[in-house]
């Protein structure tokens, strides 16, 4: 119960600024989405009696919350040093942190699997991401695709499968009952 009330504080910490993502329809709202919706589920049904925190359950919710405020935390350090607070600068830059983040979590997965790249090129590309964020520097309207292919070239053993956490997550998020991207009926033609 103790990380349950950890993450409550977090949370409630962290919130407005995780309102103000979804406001802004943030590709960074859209990335903490799946971690958030299930901590939430599984902290409003524990704590309402309707599940029991399991070891499966908890190591689900530890690795979660973990991840989510280690992301969070960075997002933070930029948007109060680079960006000084302002957060509709820092969102001209959201698909460079996203890169970012989405390069720490290669890494994480990278060393998991044990995997033979090369650490001075891994080191490099991050050098490279830090450095349009630090300096805010113009991005290059190919940036992703210039991202991609720095990753691939990372990553020559073509048996490499990135499997993220957050792709687990959103897998929890299904199994749990959780649906994070409903889509709309569309009516054409005239309503009957």
């Amino acid at each position: 119960m103790r990380m349950l009330d950890e993450y409550i504080s977090w949370f409630q910490e962290n919130q407005d600024l995780y309102l103000e993502l979804k406001e802004h329809e943030s590709i960074l709202y859209d990335r903490f989405l799946p971690l958030l919706e299930v901590l939430n589920h599984i902290t409003s049904e524990v704590l309402e009696g309707r599940m029991q925190l399991s070891d499966d359950l908890e190591k689900i919710f530890s690795i979660g919350f973990e991840y989510v405020a280690l992301q969070f935390e960075t997002v933070k350090l930029y948007l109060d040093t680079v960006f000084k607070g302002d957060l509709h600068e820092l969102l001209e830059y959201q698909e460079v942190l996203s890169a970012l983040l989405s390069a720490e979590d290669l890494r994480y997965e990278i060393a998991e699997k044990e995997a033979n790249v090369d650490s001075d090129l891994f080191d490099s590309l991050i050098d490279k991401i830090e450095t349009i964020l630090q300096n805010k520097e113009p991005i290059d309207e190919n940036f992703a695709i210039m991202i991609d292919d720095e990753v691939k070239a990372l990553l020559k053993d073509e048996s490499f499968d990135f499997y993220g956490i957050i792709d687990i997550f959103v897998e929890v998020a299904e199994t749990l009952g959780i649906y994070l991207y409903e889509e709309e009926d569309i009516l054409l033609g005239k309503d009957i």
